[in-house]
């Protein structure tokens, strides 16, 4: 079984990628290409059965994700094989070389993984697994919060949608307040300036996509249609900012314990 994510997603303008894969994206969406968000997940499901068995990603599984606002087309590439080589990286730093290993099995795989991972720019999706990081939250506004529950039976979905101009202000101002505000802040500091590093060599006119993606389905719909954890953080920051440390740290509690709560599910699973 698929393990439940959310992610965060850049949908850059054609205009603003390299020649070549200008090139390449340009004639995808003229040949009438684009997955959608379903065909995205059986694609990924697909991706890291291969990624761990060859340490690669098939050319055919390439793919991108399509949105059109007005008369600019804008494109999120998949890029399945750049981000199993960054969640590899990452998993090989939580658990022993054994482990690795059982998951991975060819050393072969391993050191390719290995190698993409080290090189290159960083994939335009991040993943992660079982609950939503909190610096995501901060990048957004909570007006720009999208819940929909399709008819079709699907289940509910849950979104933010900004620009990532627009998010670079709002992670700056957030950096600032814990900075100026908090002594022992150096791993939320750490958070929000990787996520400004990720934002940085994009155009500022990208739009930017937090979806709940399949969390949303482990989350009952009352509690979905009454979350706030954008909100409720941004009103920690105002707290800090007004130097308030009680209420700020108050809220920060109830937003940390609540999606705390969710990823304790990677343990039980």
């Amino acid at each position: 079984m698929a393990v439940p994510r959310a992610q965060l997603r850049i949908f850059a303008p054609l205009a603003s990628f390299p020649l070549r894969e200008r090139e390449r994206w340009a004639a995808y969406v003229a040949a009438g290409g684009g997955v959608t968000r379903r065909e995205l997940a059986a694609l990924e499901d697909a991706a890291a059965i291969t990624t761990a068995v060859a340490g690669r990603v098939p050319r055919e599984l390439e793919a991108a994700l399509v949105r059109r606002a007005g008369e600019r087309v804008l494109v999120c590439p998949v890029e399945p094989d750049r981000r199993a080589a960054v969640a590899f990286a990452a998993f090989r730093r939580t658990v022993p070389a054994a482990v690795v290993a059982s998951f991975v099995p060819s050393s072969a795989a391993r050191t390719r993984l290995d190698r993409s991972a080290r090189g290159g720019r960083p994939p335009r999706i991040l993943d992660a697994p079982w609950a939503v990081p909190l610096p995501w939250f901060l990048a957004f506004a909570p007006d720009e919060r999208r819940l929909t529950d399709p008819p079709e039976g699907r289940g509910p979905r849950l979104v933010y949608l900004t620009t990532v101009g627009q998010a670079r202000v709002r992670v700056a101002r957030a950096l600032a307040v814990v900075e100026e505000a908090i002594d022992d802040g150096e791993e939320v500091l750490v958070e929000l300036a990787a996520l400004d590093a990720w934002f940085e060599p994009c155009d500022p006119t990208s739009v930017l996509e937090l979806d709940y993606g399949q969390l949303a389905r482990r989350v009952p719909a009352a509690a979905l249609r009454a979350d706030r954890s954008c909100a409720e953080l941004w009103e920690a920051v105002d707290a800090l900012e007004e130097g308030d440390l009680l209420r700020a740290a108050a809220g920060y509690a109830v937003v940390r314990a609540r999606w705390s709560a969710q990823r304790a599910g990677a343990h039980v699973n």
